[in-house]
């Protein structure tokens, strides 16, 4: 059996993840703004406080999260500049906010430990945890400014738990301060909630979509973004780092690479349902990418991982 054939297996449940979603909004009346208030103020926050707690005793791990940070910053801003010409109406924010970010979480998550294993877990949390501060500060603060004032969309930025739970990890850290097994298990029941949930709402969010939803130079940006710029970047940061640097190691190079080539993020989702700017039109885009990935992924992946 192909590497690629592999990787498309490891890949297919988290399709029926969303099929689930799907079925579960159709038939049975779940909405997705219920699900997103779960996701943002509970399972993130406890994915956020994991991930820097297990990545305590590697430094070189601490480097991820601010080079996702950069990246998805400066990405954020050049898109502004470009769609803030061409929309008025929201639109121009949450292509902003999607330009920074992958769905490196819920779908990134569960494909590194199906392709690396659990070495994987550190690795990805500071990528997630990375993308998290920055959809939790800058990018809220742009999608929030399409329906609050500016001071509203600050405050409604130091309402989000994430950073919060950031600076008591940190804490912990510092003091060396080694949390029971017990507590290290709770968590990890939340890590499987969370990437759970996380596809289902993609499938949520295609249930409530309209063929009139597709806006195709929206989508055609956005997924130029992810699935063009998004690779080339990492691609060249691992091939300075494989020939100049040599900070990061083989697992840590695989992990960058395929979060690199993630969908468009559930978050961009999330937020846009939460503070009520283009869901629809940002959940097919999302949808649509996630359905390039499920072969884009493991073709790319075992072109890269075979050379």
């Amino acid at each position: 059996m192909s590497l690629f054939t592999v990787l498309l297996i490891k890949i297919i449940p988290l399709y029926i993840l969303i099929a689930i979603g799907f079925i579960a909004n159709k038939f049975f009346n779940v909405n997705k703004e219920s699900i997103s208030r779960l996701i943002i103020y509970i399972f993130g926050p406890a994915i956020v406080f994991l991930g820097t707690i297990q990545a305590r005793d590697n430094h070189e791990l601490f480097l991820i999260p601010v080079i996702f940070f950069i990246v998805g910053a400066a990405l954020c801003l050049l898109n502004y500049l470009v769609a803030r010409k061409s929309w008025h109406d929201g639109t121009e924010k949450v292509l902003t906010f999607m330009a920074g970010t992958g769905n490196v979480g819920y779908f990134g998550l569960p494909v590194c430990l199906a392709i690396i294993g659990d070495l994987a877990l550190p690795v990805v949390a500071m990528v997630s945890l990375g993308l998290m501060i920055y959809e939790n500060t800058l990018a809220f603060y742009i999608v929030a400014r399409a329906t609050h004032s500016h001071k509203s969309a600050i405050s409604r930025v130091f309402k989000l738990p994430h950073l919060y739970v950031f600076a008591v990890a940190l804490i912990i850290n510092f003091f060396n301060i080694t949390p029971s097994k017990e507590v290290f298990d709770f968590l990890s029941m939340f890590k499987t909630v969370y990437f759970t949930l996380g596809m289902m709402i993609i499938g949520l969010g295609l249930a409530e979509i309209k063929a009139s939803h597709l806006d195709w130079k929206f989508a055609t940006m956005a997924l130029f973004n992810k699935f063009i710029i998004w690779p080339a970047v990492f691609l060249g940061l691992i091939y300075l780092d494989n020939n100049y640097f040599h900070i990061f190691d083989k697992t840590m190079h695989a992990v960058l690479l395929i979060e690199a080539l993630v969908p468009l993020s559930v978050s961009s989702v999330i937020y846009a349902t939460e503070l009520k700017v283009q869901p629809q039109k940002v959940a097919l885009v999302v949808a649509i990418s996630t359905l390039i990935a499920l072969f884009y992924i493991p073709l790319t992946v075992s072109f890269f991982l075979n050379k």
